[in-house]
């Protein structure tokens, strides 16, 4: 029972149709934190705030009795026991409060009370650094400020009780729960609103950061969606990015003639389509979206779509006008997805409401809706001047209209649709195949495909954002062009740079489509490849110097090659976030070099050899090195280019050769992929490593390029740790058409330099020391290993017991 001020409320109608109207302030998914407890000997107090419902742990015990997926205090208190739950938004208000005794049935608490307190900002993040284990004062339930919200009510065994809190308009930073007098609870929530959001006028200033209109912590809520069959979609609002996939938003499978789709349902000849509406915040105007598909690896929608509306409703009538902000885009599995808005979009449309659908079903993590607040009854102009374009994440699906992307990734699941992953290098190495085409249009007409290396500047810095101007744009019309960022390690120069990538396709008036200019921030970790014909911009290096490999199949004559446009005033302005690299890969990237513990070559008498450093003419027998150099210091064979930009420090524009020698029938595809290569059990500093295995490529170059270590925190894939360097083991052909020992050399390589084997070298598969890389690989293949490897592609020899083909002695730090 309960005072009539607080009436208790039937849980199936809460549950129906009041608890999706509001929001779980207290939950510890959206920041809720409990502050402390008179007591919890039994039950931990942080059980009372979890997402989950309780759990049964009936019959195990631990050291101080009988376990509970709850708070429990000891017996026998005179008066009342107390928890303070810090909520997850700043203030809120509190509507109905849930209080559950779920599988507490005799020990259950006998009756509780509810109080709430307002806290400056700076409280509150004093009092939950203490709750973290910081020194300092807690929050009592002794504070004068508390406020009684619920009255003195009656609690039952192993069930959940709802209680309306009475409207009084009153926003609160915490509440305290009582347990009267004593006894468990498995579960305290508070739901409400949040306090709302200021609706401005007026749009901000540039270079103003857009805020997440569709989080809770804002009071943004689910409104309705068409199926939640294995979990719900109020999970797609939830901060950070889960902890399996549990927590996301996932419908049933929806086979083709079955169910609603099937002879006589619903939506028979329909497109199969799952959605979901949700309120926003507060109206605004929407200035990108992210989709995010974590730990869906194998459910991930094909793709999803994206509209808005402007609605009174707390659920948008059928008659509603959608506008779509995002089309119809593909997805990828267990990746975070940012996509622009539609430029037909005004960028000072105001919306109430998103609707997301995904094709034809599956499951998403989360969905985040960022722009700014804007009243609906605003006539806010349209911005005058150029295109204001946001720079986003760069992901595999939204680059794909332009090109591709080159990079490793954390989980082998996560590679995009389409490209094959096998475990290489006899399981050291995972294999991206094939992330980009090399394209070459020119035939016999021009010098082939090159890799090159380019060292530029940066143009902008952009720790605390930037507004950048895009004043040019150039093409290629015969060939593909790739930019992957080369590792630090030996090059001297600071971690920490990224790049812009600015990418239009060509229009009817074969000039750059404006309405599809779009701008990505690229970090070290992953390169780009443009498709041929594909309107970009020169590189645009940010923060710090950054060099770059490239691969492309320029003629020599720049008139044919490039087509470069610069208008009168700039194509558009890119707003770029901040950007920085965590210190401690800064710290870890900047490593001293290992070269100078390095020592020369032992006798060959003793059959041990140890690696040196490499350098261009002690390779050049086997293949050639993919670096830049100072000036005066580059090979004759890759002389310095003219500097085309005053950012560019040095630029060579053909180090190594992409060569290839397949049977014009054999369907050998050049391509660039990815090994995310481990070190090998066996391999380790200070010790003597056998080599049994040699392998040679007879029909192609194969080059290596260790690609930089970053990450753009919260959005994208994880940064590799520290630094890494690659043991290269080389041999020439002898006359009996086997590796020559009298010719075996090996080599200490540093992830700022790549190398290109000729074809043909004998050489280890990739052996890497210290820490795990990421290496773009050039090569051309006839198969990826599915259905079945070609014997072409690799000829691999292997020595066996006592009988190894040389030893290296690895040196130590």
């Amino acid at each position: 029972m309960s005072t009539s001020t607080s009436p208790q409320i039937p849980l199936d109608d809460f549950d129906a149709s009041i608890k999706s109207r509001y929001i779980e302030i207290s939950s510890a998914a959206l920041g809720g934190l409990v502050l402390s407890c008179s007591d919890d000997f039994f039950a931990s107090k942080d059980n009372l705030i979890k997402p989950s419902a309780s759990a049964s742990l009936k019959g195990q015990f631990g050291p101080n009795g009988a376990l509970y997926d709850g708070w429990e205090s000891r017996r026998h208190n005179l008066a009342f026991d107390w928890a303070i739950v810090l909520l997850a938004p700043p203030r809120a208000s509190v509507a109905y409060v849930d209080i559950d005794t779920s599988h507490f049935s005799g020990n259950e608490a006998p009756a509780s009370e509810v109080f709430g307190i307002q806290l400056t900002d700076e409280e509150r993040e004093a009092y939950a650094a203490v709750a973290r284990g910081a020194k300092g004062r807690k929050l009592g339930a002794d504070d004068k400020r508390w406020t009684r919200i619920l009255e003195h009510v009656t609690l039952g065994p192993n069930s959940r009780h709802i209680f309306k809190i009475q409207e009084t308009g009153q926003t609160y930073s915490a509440l305290m729960v009582r347990m009267i007098p004593d006894g468990g609870m498995a579960r305290f929530r508070a739901y409400g609103h949040p306090l709302s959001l200021a609706i401005p006028a007026t749009l901000p200033p540039p270079g103003t950061a857009p805020l997440n209109l569709l989080s809770p912590l804002v009071g943004a809520h689910i409104v309705a969606c068409s199926d939640a069959n294995f979990s719900p979609p109020q999970n797609l609002l939830l901060p950070g990015r889960g902890h399996d996939m549990s927590d996301g938003w996932e419908t049933r499978r929806s086979q083709v003639g079955r169910g609603k789709y099937g002879p006589g349902g619903a939506l028979e000849g329909r497109e199969r389509k799952e959605w979901v509406v949700g309120r926003l915040g507060a109206t605004g105007v929407v200035r990108f979206v992210e989709v995010d598909s974590a730990y869906h690896v194998g459910n991930y929608p094909v793709a999803c779509q994206v509209e808005a509306t402007l609605s009174d409703a707390e659920v948008p009538l059928d008659d509603a006008e959608w506008t779509v902000i995002v089309r119809t885009q593909p997805l990828g599995p267990h990746r975070q997805h940012w996509f622009d808005v539609e430029r037909a979009v005004s960028p000072s449309a105001v919306f109430s409401h998103v609707r997301c659908s995904i094709y034809p079903d599956g499951g998403l993590k989360r969905l985040r809706i960022f722009g700014f607040p804007l009243a609906a009854s605003a006539t806010a102009p349209v911005p005058a001047g150029p295109l204001r374009v946001p720079a986003l994440p760069l992901t595999y699906e939204a680059f794909a209209p332009y090109g591709h992307v080159v990079q490793g990734y954390d989980l082998p699941t996560s590679a995009p649709k389409g490209i094959v992953v096998n475990v290489a290098n006899q399981g050291t190495a995972f294999k991206f195949h094939r992330l980009a085409a090399v394209v070459d249009g020119h035939g016999a007409a021009g010098n082939g495909v090159r890799i090159g290396s380019v060292r530029q500047a940066p143009v902008a810095d952009v720790r605390a954002g930037a507004l950048i101007e895009v004043k040019a744009l150039e093409r290629h019309m015969k060939y593909s062009q790739a930019f992957i960022p080369q590792g630090k390690g030996g090059s001297g120069i600071t971690p920490g740079g990224a790049y812009l990538v600015v990418v239009a396709l060509n229009g009817a008036d074969d000039r750059p489509d404006l309405s599809t200019l779009r701008a990505f921030l690229a970090t070290e970790a992953q390169g780009v490849s443009y498709a041929p014909g594909v309107w970009h911009h020169r590189l645009l290096t940010l923060n710090e110097t950054v060099d770059y490999a490239f691969v492309d199949a320029q003629s020599g004559d720049f008139a044919r090659d490039t087509e470069i446009l610069t208008p009168a005033s700039p194509y558009a302005i890119v707003d770029v976030e901040p950007y920085t690299v965590p210190s401690a890969l800064v710290r870890s990237a900047s490593a001293p070099s290992v070269h100078s513990t390095l020592t020369a070559p032992l006798s060959a008498l003793s059959g041990t050899i140890t690696p040196v450093p490499i350098t261009h003419a002690a390779f050049a027998p086997f293949g050639a090195l993919i670096r830049t150099y100072p000036a005066g210091g580059a090979p004759s064979s890759a002389p310095t280019a003219s500097i085309p930009a005053a950012s560019v420090v040095v630029k060579h524009e053909a180090l190594a050769d992409v060569s290839s020698t397949y049977p014009a029938d054999a369907g050998a595809i050049t391509g660039i992929a990815v090994f995310r290569a481990t070190p090998k059990v066996g391999l380790a500093r200070g010790r003597t490593f056998d080599v049994r295995l040699m392998e040679r490529h007879r029909y192609t170059t194969q080059a290596f390029i260790p690609m930089g270590k970053a990450e753009w925190t919260g959005k994208g894939e994880p940064a590799l740790p520290g630094t890494g360097s690659f043991l290269v083991i080389v041999a020439q052909n002898g006359a009996d058409d086997r590796p020559d020992p009298k010719t075996l050399s090996a080599f200490i390589m540093e992830a700022g330099t790549g190398l290109s084997y000729a074809p043909g070298v004998w050489h280890h598969p990739v052996l890497v020391l210290d820490a795990t890389l990421d290496l773009a690989c050039v090569e051309t293949q006839v198969s990826t290993g599915v259905p079945e490897p070609d014997e072409r592609d690799c000829e691999l020899l292997e020595w066996d017991g006592d009988d190894v083909f040389g030893r290296v002695a690895v040196p130590a730090l």
